[in-house]
């Protein structure tokens, strides 16, 4: 399922098949992600990575970005396929129940919400590769970066503001799939965040040289 699809059956779903789903889960661990919200963020987090990737691959002339930049869309278009397969029923339902005030992921940096009435912290900071905390960013964040990639001319700015929007996005991703990964409420949708992982972080060292060589600062 295309990721447009996806992020629709979040928004579109209804609370009442949420509650028959969530009630009869187990309260998430203090600090986890319950699948609902993992569901958002990863949705919300990922447009932002294959966004600003189809249009890196239409406008970059440096064969880098451009190799990367396909990759990067084959990885989210593969990872929205996996998530939407191993969705239960009802759980789309469940992340537009418990969408905060503020969107699917802006919700984060307020405090903590209920979802179908079940507590669940939603800290603004997730801990991220080597246990380093990473700020969330905001749907609007995220919507300023894609209509500043969109906007800005192909050339050595681009692709710099391009990978630089990149690795952000990555240390986002990996530290809400590593979380899911650790203590999500559902078992499958917790082997696929543990399954991206790897491709993740291999992204981020790419990135990561990609930056360095560019002469930016490097992480």
């Amino acid at each position: 399922m295309y990721r447009r699809q996806f992020l629709a059956g979040l928004l579109l779903a209804t609370s009442p098949l949420a509650i028959t789903h969530t009630v009869a889960q187990p309260a998430p661990a203090p600090g986890a992600i319950p699948a609902p919200m993992y569901l958002a963020m990863a949705a919300k987090g990922g447009m932002l990575l294959e966004e600003t990737a189809r249009d890196a691959y239409a406008k970059t002339q440096d064969p880098r970005v451009k190799k990367f930049s396909r990759a990067e869309v084959v990885e989210q278009v593969t990872l929205t396929d996996k998530l939407s397969a191993s969705t239960p029923p009802g759980l789309m339902a469940g992340a537009a129940a418990g969408m905060p005030p503020g969107g699917l992921v802006g919700g984060l940096v307020a405090a903590p919400f209920m979802v179908a009435g079940a507590a669940a912290g939603a800290a603004g900071t997730l801990l991220g590769m080597g246990g380093q905390p990473v700020p969330m960013t905001s749907d609007a964040q995220k919507a300023d970066m894609i209509a500043r990639i969109q906007s800005t001319a192909a050339g050595p700015q681009y692709d710099a503001l391009f990978v630089q929007t990149q690795l952000m996005g990555h240390h986002e991703a990996y530290a809400i799939h590593s979380n899911y990964a650790q203590n999500g409420d559902d078992p499958a949708l917790r082997r696929v965040a543990r399954g991206a992982l790897p491709l993740l972080r291999l992204h981020i060292a790419q990135l990561t040289r990609m930056q360095g060589m560019a002469g930016g600062p490097q992480g």
